[in-house]
């Protein structure tokens, strides 16, 4: 068995990832040198990581640019990683997931998240894709693993959108294999490929038609549309997205139950709602809406209601529509729209102008004003003012106009109901009375961090008076999401980190278990487990309690805010900004610090908009200016410790926010204002907590510097160091000279201070030259006679040459001490050897002393290393002779720069080899 660190340097790593061990930006490295020293300038030495989304170790990677073989990345030893996949299509979920989320930002989508679900070895089972706003929030699903088909009939029920959802688009990556399944069910498939292109991957998305050849294009061509995604061999019908050429799905005329089956397999019809049985047409989801709903009756699970229904581009019609009962009733000054399963049961029977259509839809979503107008025929019944409940009746009597309530029947006639009659609440009112118990649950979390303690939900629900029964999981998930999206939009701790177990049940040290969920609803990712999801809660509590402390009579509500100029209907990401930023020039000196604060906040968001490339200068210098005199008015009013690490966890957050951005700029001159605020306002224990945080920022910006010409004397001035202590021994008067002259045109070509241990080196390797000039002019005049009487030196280039016998003898005397080295974990020099042979190795010629190193390893077996590898220079650098030690024995060439790894590598084996011999 090898050791982990000799079989690592073998691997040939071709992909990596920017940002750091958690990062997802894929890279590619080319095979050629060229392209591979071009890659390694644009982003620099350290910018490469065996990414965990790889499934690798997390630790930096060294890019290498060979001639004689493929560039790859290898791990710096010594390293242990696991990660399996390692060649071109490691990285390929990565990118597939980055070029959906750019798809999709180019297609207008607004809130982009990928995620990768379920890591194994090198690759990601899934990635999921949400878009869209929170109540529109839509999901695409790539398979990228093998699944069986009951596990792919599994995940297609979990995946099932609720009643009133946008439907999950599923596609499937390269090695998948469940295509065909997705084919069979729905009439096609989209499917994924990658292949490598101008030195990196391109992603492909395939139309997988049934019986017929997969057809592929890019993303570019493609287009988002309600019922999925449209590629050049699809097309959207009213049946749904179809291949192009197919023939429709044949409706059987009759009316029996077979044949409506047939027709619409996921719906059962309805029994008893008074719409007749037959045939269905399908309608395209959130093509029709509609409005002034009345009940008319409900039975069997299902309401039926009278409307007014459109479809887009056309006329208003009378209609009957037959919705579940489950869903919430619609309201008649409401547009609605239906999505899910919605059909066509029949037409008018009659002429007459109390025949309608029959409707049946599983959900439908309220539109806003600004989407309702778009259906312009349709006209809202305009709610009649009614009196104002009585206190203890505020949650259960009926906000249903007077109009319709006449029209409903009661007990078989049309009846007038009395005010006292109680009827269902209406979703309005119950979202009213949910935005009231978000104000009082803030109010009592609030006074609960002024106090500096905690409170377990029973205990908050009994504050305000409701019964825990009230509130199920789905109601509190909602109240406390709320409660907190405005705190997590802000970058400030969630109020419900306060919220403990029952003091009887856990320790207060324990998170609740709906926290978790809480931090999934405000955007953290999939992958949050509870041991992540307690961290969190502790640091948000500690935070919440510093930022209400010594606050105890302060109002809890915000300073009044001047409000910043009106929009314009359809203006520009980029004249709004210009707004703005023009409000901040004429009243910003003015302004008080929260107005302050939200106009930065609407100027950074309307900046994201436009996108950071296309702000012009002097949008970037005011943005920039405001930005500083609002992180001064903080600093400013920052009176006590807890205030300044407050502060101080905002401004981290906004670093962090600028560096997944990419916002170089913006990084440094948050950063420049953390420096004071660190150095000068934090207590002693929390600057030292966050010291290490300062460290990573630091180093980050560091790493983002781009190289200069300078960065390159650096470089190469530091290799021509490392040359001149590889070669220590074999290194002649007149080399070493030329390469002193050489370090000299390099530091001249500097625009910056040598480091200091560049200095000493070339300080030390001069004396060394100026020793030898010395001896070989003192050795210069009786070098003659010295020939003339056959007298040599004893020592270094001058000692007498050895006959074979004497080399096998010095041999043999060497071997046993390197053995005894490999067993100690050690190396040694040469006088080493000589002084535990006691004096019995004299000084030898360097043709002799390889001579003895090669002898040493004569009967080494080719797949161990050389026992001669344990003899190092005075620097613990490889031998001047290891290079030709391997060359006598037949080991395979290694380049010059990597071959003070490989020296490495190889000695770590031996001590290994001969720990137990």
């Amino acid at each position: 068995m090898h050791p982990v660190g000799r079989a690592e340097d073998t691997r040939k790593v071709q992909t990596a990832v920017l940002g750091g061990p958690d990062g997802h930006l894929p890279l590619f490295l080319p095979y050629e040198k060229q392209a591979a020293d071009l890659l390694r300038q644009k982003h620099g030495p350290n910018a490469f990581t065996c990414g965990t989304l790889l499934g690798g170790c997390g630790k930096p990677l060294t890019l290498r640019a060979c001639d004689d073989k493929k560039s790859h990345f290898a791990h710096r030893p010594p390293v242990r990683c696991t990660r399996t996949a390692l060649g071109a299509d490691s990285a390929d979920h990565l990118y597939i997931g980055e070029a959906l989320a750019k798809w999709l930002r180019r297609q207008g989508q607004t809130s982009v998240q990928v995620q990768y679900v379920k890591q194994r070895n090198a690759r990601s089972d899934t990635i999921e894709v949400r878009f869209g706003s929170q109540k529109k929030r839509r999901l695409i699903h790539v398979q990228m693993a093998r699944r069986s088909f009951k596990d792919w009939q599994a995940d297609g029920e979990r995946l099932s959108a609720p009643p009133g959802k946008p439907a999950t688009i599923r596609m499937y990556g390269p090695e998948s294999q469940l295509a065909p399944f997705e084919v069979d069910a729905v009439g096609h498939a989209l499917r994924f490929r990658c292949e490598t292109e101008n030195g990196t991957r391109v992603v492909y998305v395939g139309t997988h038609p049934p019986g017929h050849v997969v057809e592929w294009t890019t993303l570019d061509t493609c287009r988002l549309v309600p019922a999925g995604i449209v590629t050049p061999w699809l097309e959207e019908t009213p049946y749904g997205i179809r291949p192009k050429g197919a023939a429709p799905e044949h409706r059987p005329e009759s009316g029996t139950g077979e044949g409506r089956k047939a027709a619409t397999p996921p719906v059962a019809e309805p029994q008893g709602d008074g719409l007749h049985p037959g045939p269905v047409l399908p309608l395209m989801t959130g093509r029709v809406a509609f409005t002034r709903a009345a009940l008319v009756s409900e039975e069997g699970g299902r309401g039926v209601y009278d409307v007014d229904a459109q479809p887009v581009g056309s006329t208003r019609f009378r209609a009957r529509i037959s919705l579940p009962a489950s869903l919430a009733a619609p309201v008649p000054h409401h547009v609605y729209v239906l999505t899910d399963r919605a059909a066509v049961l029949g037409g008018p029977r009659t002429t007459g102008p109390d025949s309608r259509w029959t409707l049946r839809a599983e959900g439908f979503v309220r539109l806003t004003p600004t989407k309702a107008a778009e259906w312009e025929l349709l006209e809202p019944l305009v709610p009649t003012p009614t009196p104002a409940p009585a206190p203890e009746e505020d949650a259960t009597v009926s906000a249903t106009p007077a109009p319709l309530r006449k029209a409903v029947p009661v007990g078989g006639a049309d009846t007038q109901r009395s005010p006292s009659v109680r009827t269902p609440v209406p979703p309005h009112s119950i979202a009213a009375r949910d935005d009231r118990l978000v104000a009082e649950l803030t109010r009592v979390l609030v006074r609960t961090a002024r106090s500096g303690a905690t409170i377990t939900w029973h205990e908050l629900l009994g504050r305000i008076g409701v019964r825990p029964e009230e509130v199920g999981p789905t109601r509190q998930l909602k109240l406390l999401t709320t409660l907190d999206a405005p705190h997590a939009k802000a970058n400030r701790p969630l109020l419900s980190s306060l919220i403990t177990f029952s003091r009887q049940a856990q320790p207060n040290d324990v998170p609740p278990p709906f926290f978790r969920q809480v931090l999934l609803a405000l955007g953290h990712p999939r992958w949050t487990d509870d041991a992540r999801a307690a961290d969190i809660w502790k640091a948000h509590r500690a935070r919440v309690h510093r930022a209400h402390r010594g606050h105890a009579g302060e109002p809890t509500q915000d300073a009044t805010t001047p409000g910043l100029p009106p929009a314009r209907p359809g203006q520009d990401p980029s004249a709004r900004l210009s707004a703005v930023l023009r409000h901040l020039d004429d009243t910003g000196a003015e302004l008080a610090t929260p107005a302050l604060e939200q106009a930065l906040k609407e100027a950074d968001r309307l900046a994201a908009l436009v996108g950071g490339p296309f702000l012009t200068d002097p949008v970037k210098e005011r943005l920039g200016h405001w930005r500083t005199v609002m992180r001064k008015r903080l600093e400013q009013s920052v009176t006590t410790p807890s205030e300044a690490r407050e502060l101080f966890d905002r401004m981290a957050d906004e670093f962090r926010a600028a560096r997944d951005a990419g916002d170089l700029a913006l990084a440094k001159r948050v950063r420049s204002g953390m420096g004071p605020l660190y150095a000068l306002r934090l207590s002693p224990r929390d600057r030292e907590a966050v010291t290490g945080l300062m460290r990573e920022f630091k180093q980050w910006v560091r790493d983002q510097k781009p190289r200069t010409p300078a960065d390159a004397s650096l470089r190469a001035l530091g290799a021509l160091i490392q040359d001149l202590g590889t070669r220590r021994a074999t290194l002649t008067t007149a080399e070493l000279e030329s390469r002193l002259a050489e370090a000299d045109r390099l530091r001249r070509g500097l625009s910056v201070p040598l480091p200091d241990a560049q200095k000493n080196a070339l300080r030390r390797w001069r004396g060394n030259l100026r020793h030898r000039q010395r001896e070989e002019s003192r050795s210069a005049g009786p070098r003659s006679d010295e020939k003339a009487t056959g007298a040599t030196s004893d020592r270094g280039a001058e000692a007498p040459r050895l006959d074979r016998e004497a080399v096998v003898s010095l041999a043999d005397r060497i071997r046993p001490l390197l053995q005894d080295a490999a067993r100690a974990g050690t190396t040694v020099t040469w006088g080493d050897l000589r002084r535990r042979t006691g004096g019995a190795l004299p000084f030898l010629h360097p043709d002799d002393q390889g001579e003895v190193l090669v002898v040493v390893d004569q009967h080494t077996p080719p797949d161990e290393p050389l026992l001669s590898a344990l003899v190092a220079g005075a620097d613990l650098s490889p031998h001047g002779l290891y290079r030709h030690i391997r060359f006598s024995h037949g080991r395979e060439r290694v380049p010059d720069a990597s071959l003070e790894t490989h020296w490495r590598m190889e000695v770590l084996e031996l001590f290994q080899l001969w720990r137990h011999r």
